[in-house]
């Protein structure tokens, strides 16, 4: 396995070092692999946190309409659609 570090052959440790001198195209394969995987974490924390923008907004609007619908027969909102038009949609 190549070695990830400051230098493409740096092995300190001489009891389990590699049979065959690293390369810099070893040093760089290591480095892609860990820069797909920070990429690939990175996404799947996007993705979280883009689910959990749009609970929030499902909530917000679950909850403006249930307020709408329930302010009883003087509200001005008498039905769902009338409530609907007064939500505010963020996109």
């Amino acid at each position: 396995m190549a070695k990830v570090g400051n230098y493409v052959q740096r092995d300190y440790h001489k009891t389990f070092s590699t049979k065959r001198q690293s390369t810099w195209s070893d040093y760089n394969k290591a480095w892609n692999g860990r820069r797909q995987a920070s990429s690939q974490k990175m996404q799947q924390l996007r993705n979280l946190a883009s689910t959990f923008a749009t609970i929030n907004t499902q909530a917000a609007q679950t909850n403006t309409l249930f307020v709408m619908q329930n302010q009883g027969r003087l509200g001005g909102y008498a039905n769902q659609t009338a409530a609907m038009a007064r939500i505010n949609v963020l996109v």
